[in-house]
């Protein structure tokens, strides 16, 4: 059991991994001081979870995912490219934190132990407030707001 709880943990390490990176790619497209804050702080949850999940990883005698993959490279290439201001960053992060809801919440119906459990709980309930925010954002046009 133990070895799928650890393939289930090291995908979303992976996960969390790509979504730091696409962070720095939409931070640095923004212009508007609040919303770079904001996703600054998204980016901080997101090195979190690696930080979290790698531990229970090597608790459960697994070594913790190291590496992007090719997903990862390419989710972030998208996001660089699509990401020309504010609006269009926040739209790239949408879909990234549309895809990091549902593959935590994919994890949840994983047989994870307690104690993964308790941290992917934790972690998904920050990927549904990540999207919510950025949901808010984009539809109140947030960055035409004074900066």
């Amino acid at each position: 059991m133990a070895r799928d709880v650890i393939e289930v943990l090291n995908d979303l390490i992976q996960l969390d991994r790509d979504a730091i990176a696409a962070y720095d790619q939409a931070i640095e497209a923004c212009e508007h001081a609040r919303i770079k804050e904001m996703l600054a702080r998204f980016r901080d949850d997101h090195a979190r979870h690696v930080v979290d999940l790698s531990g229970q990883v090597t608790s459960l005698g697994g070594i913790p995912a190291q590496t992007r993959d090719l997903k990862g490279k390419l989710i972030e290439g998208f996001t660089a490219i699509t990401s020309m201001g504010d609006q269009s960053a926040l739209l790239a992060m949408r879909g990234n934190e549309e895809l990091s809801n549902r593959l935590y919440q994919a994890a949840l119906n994983e047989g994870l132990t307690t104690e993964a459990r308790v941290i992917v709980e934790r972690n998904y309930d920050d990927e549904q407030r990540h999207l919510a925010w950025i949901k808010d954002a984009l539809s109140r046009k947030f960055w035409e707001q004074a900066a």
